[in-house]
Parts: structure tokens; sequence; C-alpha cells
């Protein structure tokens, strides 16, 4: 489990900044660039990819009062940064994209709202995880390397080092989804009519 300055540190020393920093308020130029981008590039990054420590699947709060030519309408979570999709209450299996259930993302007096015609509707969502404590190591991997990315041209000038840092996060976006899919197990696909009938 790393810190939120020992993040830093880690995407400092990528772009070949000696100098560590110890807190976000010190008066250097490497904590005020890392205090400016941190909490901005640590939402983006959990919005990239639905990361396992940071997805959550609510039933959706009912307003009533549908916007037109949609058959509900709901509060959107307080704490999504991305919603995954729309899903049927009880349905653990993942819908095929001509099965997806279509919505809306909107915004009324009370903040933002989604439009679906899904009665009972469940959302999954990557919320925002502020606490690094639940950062898995694959996600400080990509954060350190994406912030490296924004960190590289400011306090080095090094246009090679910024782009190896984006290549860098590329790989490590693609190892994190391999990780992701090996530690979930999705329902056996049920037989077809064809083979239940002949049985």
């Amino acid at each position: 489990m790393s810190s939120d300055i020992e993040i830093c540190n880690l995407a400092l020393s990528r772009v070949a900044v000696t100098q560590a920093i110890a807190s976000f308020t010190e008066r250097s130029k490497e904590a005020e660039q890392c205090r400016v981008l941190y909490s901005h590039l640590r939402e983006l990054v959990l919005q990239e990819f639905p990361w396992p420590f940071a997805e959550s699947i609510v039933a959706l709060a009912s307003l009533g009062s549908p916007a037109p030519g949609w058959a509900f309408r709901y509060r959107y979570p307080a704490d999504c940064l991305k919603i995954r999709n729309i899903v049927q209450p009880g349905f653990r299996r993942a819908l095929s994209s001509d099965m997806e259930i279509p919505y809306q993302i909107g915004y009324d007096a009370g903040g933002r709202v989604i439009h679906t015609d899904q009665p009972e509707a469940v959302c999954r969502f990557t919320f925002k995880v502020e606490d690094s404590t639940f950062f898995d190591a694959l996600f400080v991997e990509a954060l350190a390397w994406r912030l490296a990315m924004d960190l590289a041209l400011p306090l080095t000038s090094k246009a090679d080092l910024q782009q190896f840092a984006a290549q860098q996060y590329q790989m490590a976006l693609t190892l994190a989804e391999g990780s992701a899919f090996q530690e979930s197990q999705s329902d056996p696909e049920p037989e077809s009519e064809f083979v239940t009938v002949r049985a």
C-alpha cells in the first residue's frame, strides 16, 4: 500500500527527478506540480478502466417524472466517477452489445440524473476512491506513470521522457485489464434451445 506522497515520488523518479517530496505543502517546484496534478490524474486513471477495487453496484433511487422519451428517471450516484452500465436487478451476466440497456445522463435542480427505460434499474459504476490504502499495486503503477507523463515537461523539459512515460502508462493499463479479467468468473453460458430440445 502506497501513500499519495509515495506515488508522487515514484512518478518523480520515473522522470529522473532525484529530489523527493515529503508533503504537498512544501515549497518546491516538485511539490507544487504534484499538488496541482495528483487529484485530477487520480480520478482520470480511475475512469480509464473498471478497476475492481473501485467498482460498486447499487440500485438507483427513482425520482419519478421521467423526461420525454424515457420511462424512468433516477438520481445519479453521489460518489460515481463513471457509469459502466445499467443492469437488470439480479442479473449478473454482462449483457451482449445488442442487449445493453440504453441510458442517458441529464441534469435537474438536484444535480445529475440518469434517464432509462429500465424499471428498478441497477447501476454498475466506478466510484471515487481517495484513500490510497485501497489502491492495488497495478493501479499505483498506472497512476505513477500517468503522473510522470504530466511531470516530465515542467520539471525536465524532456519530451522523450514524456513519450516514454505515456508508453509505460498504456502498458500498465493493459496489464491491469488482463489481471482484472483473471480475478472474476462469469456464469456459464446457458445451453441453446437447440441443444436442450435434442437432449
